[in-house]
């Protein structure tokens, strides 16, 4: 009986993601292709749900780091080029924006 219960959640894991551990991962993204030029882990939280404030702003957060990546002329990345921000807040949320920032 332990070992089903722990084939079941062994399952539910490698289909769902670490339930136990949600984390909120951003990038800032060409503007064309979504090759990533920089990446950060901004939160995480042990067995919280997708209601947690951690992954609610997860989108929220990303936006705002990316735009002042941008505005920072964004590494070594080419003046004028233009980038947008991708988040993924586990299996609560993910997406890439449709705003483009330019790289000063």
């Amino acid at each position: 009986m332990k070992f089903f219960v722990l084939v079941i959640l062994t399952l539910a894991i490698a289909a769902n993601g670490n339930p136990f551990s949600r984390k909120c991962k951003c990038k800032a993204v060409s503007n064309t292709i979504n090759y990533s030029f920089h990446s950060w882990d901004i939160s995480s939280c042990k067995f919280c749900s997708c209601k947690n404030a951690a992954m609610i702003n997860c989108e929220q957060v990303c936006g705002t780091m990316v735009e002042n990546y941008a505005r920072t002329g964004c590494g070594k990345v080419i003046k004028g080029s233009k980038i947008k921000y991708s988040w993924k807040a586990s299996s609560c949320s993910s997406g890439t924006s449709s705003i483009e920032y330019t790289c000063s």
